[in-house]
């Protein structure tokens, strides 16, 4: 079972739930199935996921599958890699490959750690702390809509069959995940493309380290519970 323990760190408390174990084999069954389903259940409440890979082993479908978990609860995710004693450019090539692994968490920040020797774990708080803030902050509405204003200027909607696409403007309803509603006039064209386009956009003016921006097109009058993915 999943242990839970409160730490305090500079003056902040933090609540750690170290999951079960769960063994790399190719086939996931009896109590490995059990730790894995926990593991789920504890992420959906969770607001930052430290992600642990033993850099001595490579990366395997579990780990891109508990990577998955994260990714699917729109969580703040830092990537730790434990047992980490070898140099700069292999830490860059490891790095790399992650990325190339995980694309769908490619807004995590990768640090390396060596649990057993307490090497760099300190490093592991602060971040903790600012990838929270950005987790939980609020952009302010004018801001935001400069930035999406800026970004299409730039770089215009597709058409949809010769029909213009516009986004009137965007706001930012809930944290924690960051959901920002597009109000547009043809919501279903927007390609996911662009959206990658508008998130990375988003990234370059906003301090959003570790955390997944969630686009909603709507049309005007929309609610949220009809929001569109």
């Amino acid at each position: 079972d999943p242990v839970n323990e409160i730490y305090e760190h500079d003056g902040r408390v933090f609540e750690f739930v170290d999951t079960a174990g769960i063994r790399k084999r190719g086939k996931i069954e009896g109590i490995e199935r059990y730790a894995l389903n926990r593991t789920e259940k504890i992420l959906e409440e969770t607001d930052v996921a430290l992600l642990v890979l033993d850099s001595s082993e490579p990366l395997t479908e579990l780990d891109e599958r508990i990577a998955g978990i994260a990714s699917k609860f729109e969580l703040g995710v830092i990537i730790v890699l434990n047992k980490w004693d070898k140099s700069s450019e292999e830490f860059d090539e490891l790095c790399k490959e992650i990325k190339d692994r995980f694309k769908f968490l490619s807004y995590a920040p990768i640090i390396s750690v060596s649990a057993l020797g307490g090497k760099r774990v300190h490093k592991i708080y602060p971040l903790i702390v600012e990838i929270y803030k950005n987790y939980t902050q609020k952009i302010q509405t004018s801001k935001l809509n400069e930035v999406i204003g800026e970004a299409t200027k730039t770089h215009p909607l597709p058409r949809d069959k010769g029909r213009v696409v516009k986004i009137y403007y965007a706001v930012q309803f809930k944290t924690a995940p960051i959901m920002i509603a597009l109000i547009m006039n043809r919501p279903k064209c927007l390609h996911f493309s662009y959206k990658r386009y508008l998130t990375n956009k988003l990234r370059e003016s906003f301090n959003l380290t570790g955390v997944p921006i969630v686009l909603i097109p709507k049309k005007r009058g929309e609610s949220d519970e009809n929001k569109e993915q």
